[in-house]
């Protein structure tokens, strides 16, 4: 008995260490070659969203988001849980809004999770100027987490900060 009792946290440990090194190897699937296809569609998907934006665009924003369960928007210290919560949320920004004057991005990073799903981190900056004539600027880092759905990749989560100028 004492000898099973010694040998049990080897197994443990084993069956740890075994369990981890098989999920690492899950991880590493896919070839460098598929990780930069999938990079590359997500930030075609970032310019695109960012070239929606330039033209403000509501259609082709809400597109870029996912109306699925699960769906979570962060910014600026709030959460906003659900799309239909921030499709109503975005809309009114934008109805407010005259003139995108500025809007850019810098240091994408990609981190590739799988074949359907990856992450985006990046800097932006951006001016634009209300239906009252105020301009607003801000810059900050965002990140955005994507999901293929049916062929289209979308934003099921997104983090980050606007700082105000």
């Amino acid at each position: 008995m004492k000898k099973l009792l010694m040998i049990l946290p080897l197994v443990i440990l084993l069956c740890f260490v075994f369990g981890c090194q098989q999920g690492e190897e899950v991880a590493e699937i896919l070839s460098n070659q598929e990780k930069e296809i999938v990079a590359q569609a997500v930030e075609e998907r970032i310019a695109d969203y960012i070239d929606a934006i330039k033209q403000l665009d509501i259609e082709r924003m809400l597109s870029f988001w996912a109306n699925t369960e699960g769906f979570v928007f962060a910014g600026d210290g709030l959460l906003t849980v659900g799309y239909d919560t921030y499709a109503e949320q975005l809309r009114e920004v934008i109805s407010n809004t005259a003139e995108v004057k500025s809007i850019s991005y810098k240091k994408p990073h990609v981190y590739v999770l799988s074949k359907d799903a990856a992450s985006l981190s990046m800097e932006y900056e951006w001016s634009m100027t209300d239906k009252e004539g105020n301009a607003v600027n801000a810059k900050g880092s965002w990140t955005y987490v994507f999901k293929k759905f049916d062929d289209v990749w979308k934003v099921v989560h997104s983090a980050g900060t606007h700082l105000y100028e």
